[in-house]
């Protein structure tokens, strides 16, 4: 069947691609923080670790033709640097550390890409399952992100399939503080390094396994790598509590 194109609202509009429209389908954007305080080791490690991802996603037949990949930066301001793509057809990127944390305006971006794919699938009635949207950082956000915490909260406390799924990953440097008013407990996720080998051999397995399971059907995820651990409630001081997603 030929690939169906969407163009985005909330930009100027792109062509992505569409493939095998009748099969189930996994969004996932990627919210990446390429600020300065990623640069060196930080931001070749998140590179290699993206075409990691891909490439070892694609290597699943069904992962391949269902999963559909988005990919944000964000420095001074949010840039999506790939739009929806099947992984087949997902080219590798080259970011760049430079510049401040725009973490708030790069996760409403995010949200606003996975409700816009959602209704594009919809639009050809394509079963979908939750969208995930997984945010790395490593620093302190250098804009406000009240109105994106606020936004997650509302979005995973609806009662469709369809809601969202965020992830929040900080590696050393990160606040924790500023992911707990965007994360439920469960899903942050502490790195002890900035080597993404791990986490993001964890995010494809991850993907690999929603995709062959049913939508509405929750499966068991893959084990965190060695150098990844989740945050738990405990580790939030209780005077958070009325910031904090949890």
């Amino acid at each position: 069947m030929a690939e169906l194109r969407q163009s985005s609202f909330n930009e100027t509009p792109k062509k992505t691609e569409f493939s095998a429209p009748n099969q189930k389908h996994l969004a996932c954007v990627l919210v990446l923080d390429t600020s300065l305080s990623m640069a060196g080791e930080g931001i070749d490690s998140l590179n290699e670790g993206v075409r990691r991802f891909i490439n070892q996603t694609s290597m699943d037949k069904t992962a391949r033709e269902c999963v559909d990949v988005a990919i944000i930066e964000f420095n001074d301001h949010a840039h999506v640097i790939r739009e929806f793509t099947p992984l087949s057809k997902t080219e590798p990127v080259n970011m760049v550390a430079q510049g401040c944390t725009a973490m708030g305006e790069a996760i409403n971006l995010a949200i606003d890409k996975a409700k816009e794919r959602n209704m594009f699938y919809s639009e050809y009635g394509t079963p979908i399952f939750q969208p995930w949207i997984v945010l790395i950082t490593d620093g302190i956000p250098t804009d406000d992100i009240s109105s994106a915490a606020a936004r997650i909260k509302e979005e995973e406390a609806k009662d469709t399939y369809g809601k969202i799924k965020f992830w929040s990953v900080g590696v050393p440097g990160y606040d924790l503080k500023t992911l707990a008013r965007l994360s439920t407990e469960k899903r942050i996720i502490e790195l002890s390094n900035k080597d993404f080998t791990g986490f993001f051999d964890w995010l494809s397995e991850s993907m690999v396994t929603i995709s062959v399971s049913k939508p509405g059907v929750r499966s068991p995820l893959p084990d965190l790598p060695n150098n990844a651990r989740p945050i738990r409630k405990n580790e939030i001081p209780d005077e958070w509590n009325d910031d904090c997603n949890w």
